[in-house]
């Protein structure tokens, strides 16, 4: 069975109207020389971690040797980079059905922790989210998760969860609901493993770190193309197309993906997604 490391960060447009999740996704085989290249980076750039949104100019060569890295898994196996956007009708409509999801399976098990079911709303968006694109792209499996921490998600670890007088892993609904969703309607998708879900900070993770970075220097390339431009975006850009210019075609942008004043905006209810898969293939779609 194909075993994969998974991370994942969020991402969104400067006023929050359009957001989503950025991911990485590979064969665990190549987990620890990847760890051991990336903490050498990062020990060599002075930086405390890669954070996009704390980009360091003069730093410039550092996050290109990191995206090198990164481009590299995909040379080696069945691997994946995303990220999606949903626009403000989407976003509502499918936070809303993930929400539902999970408050009534939560109240059918007979779980009414209010912190947990909380939590496992937060989650539920982004990881049922993997399983989707992941499905197109790889074959089955399991997968850990390290996701990027907030006070909600906090929750998720921090819970004590007792049924029936027993306690156990507070991971178990969770876990439960997304084997069940995901072997429904995503077969093709690696099934998270229980008690695999970690939350993290950024900076404890360099899968978050690499999910981070590809998301905003992608998202940047949207920016540019649609005509917006500053020093910080545009050596994003630069960085961008050195790495992935042979792979992603910033022309091919959907329609529905349009500049309002300063920011990105989607028309109607729709994601906007780039995807890279281990074939080095780059697309763009909304749906």
């Amino acid at each position: 069975m194909s075993e994969f490391v998974t991370g994942i960060d969020d991402i969104g447009t400067m006023s929050g109207k359009c957001k989503g999740w950025t991911f990485i996704s590979f064969d665990s085989a190549f987990h620890a020389a990847f760890l051991d290249e990336a903490h050498a980076i990062l020990k060599k750039s002075g930086l405390t971690s890669f954070h996009a949104k704390e980009f360091k100019r003069r730093k410039y060569d550092y996050y290109i040797q990191f995206l090198d890295l990164i481009k590299s898994i995909l040379k080696k196996s069945e691997s994946f980079l995303c990220y999606t956007l949903l626009g403000q009708d989407w976003k509502d409509e499918f936070c809303g059905f993930c929400d539902r999801v999970i408050a009534g399976s939560f109240s059918n098990a007979g779980i009414d922790n209010d912190n947990l079911v909380e939590a496992s709303k937060r989650i539920a968006a982004p990881l049922f989210t993997y399983q989707r694109l992941s499905n197109h792209v790889l074959s089955g499996g399991r997968t850990s998760i390290d996701i990027d921490r907030d006070s909600i998600l906090d929750k998720l670890s921090e819970t004590q969860l007792v049924v029936d007088g027993r306690k156990i892993s507070n991971q178990v609904p969770i876990f439960a609901a997304l084997k069940a969703y995901g072997c429904k309607f995503f077969p093709s998708a690696p099934q998270v493993e229980r008690d695999r879900i970690n939350v993290l900070q950024d900076e404890e993770s360099f899968l978050i770190q690499a999910a981070d970075i590809f998301g905003n220097f992608a998202n940047a390339i949207v920016f540019q193309s649609l005509g917006k431009k500053s020093k910080s975006n545009d050596l994003k850009c630069e960085a961008f197309n050195q790495v992935f210019g042979d792979i992603v075609d910033p022309s091919q942008l959907p329609n529905a993906v349009t500049l309002a004043g300063d920011d990105i905006e989607l028309k109607g209810a729709v994601s906007f997604t780039q995807c890279i898969n281990s074939d080095r293939k780059g697309t763009y779609s909304d749906a």
